[in-house]
């Protein structure tokens, strides 16, 4: 079994969470493991089934164009900040960081992985937060 590459995402602000996907080649066939965890308030984590990694170069909503996308919107490292995505290559043992400027930068590339998490989960809540309810009227 080779492992070809991995990352970890870590987000920042508001709560303390991570996700971790492993892309796991087996003969022919790319598989993506992922396993999420919110750290802050009640530690929660999940792991969610294993799926094929639909593979295809020219699809936006890939994994290998947001490497892409990170890598020419890639900022320097700041003192006080942890580095957004980090890419792990075991079979290299090297890694590679992206990291973001300010909140705007943080949240844009945050919600272009999104849009890509959505796809290939698309029934996953875990980080999502629930609606306030609206205030009573007395």
């Amino acid at each position: 079994m080779e492992i070809p590459w991995r990352f970890m995402l870590i987000f920042q602000h508001v709560f303390a969470a991570s996700e971790r996907s492993n892309f796991v080649k087996e003969n022919d066939t790319l598989y993506l493991e992922t396993y999420s965890e919110i750290s802050s308030f009640e530690k929660q984590q999940q792991i969610l089934p294993k799926i094929v990694y639909p593979f295809k170069p020219k699809n936006s909503l890939s994994f290998e164009n947001y490497f892409k996308y990170l890598k020419n919107e890639n900022r320097a490292k700041r003192e006080y900040s942890s580095s957004l995505v980090t890419v792990y290559y075991p079979n290299k043992n090297q890694r590679q960081y992206f990291n973001d400027d300010n909140l705007g930068d943080k949240f844009t590339k945050l919600d272009k992985l999104s849009l890509i998490r959505k796809k290939l989960y698309p029934n996953d809540k875990f980080f999502e937060t629930p609606e306030p309810s609206p205030p009573s009227r007395k």
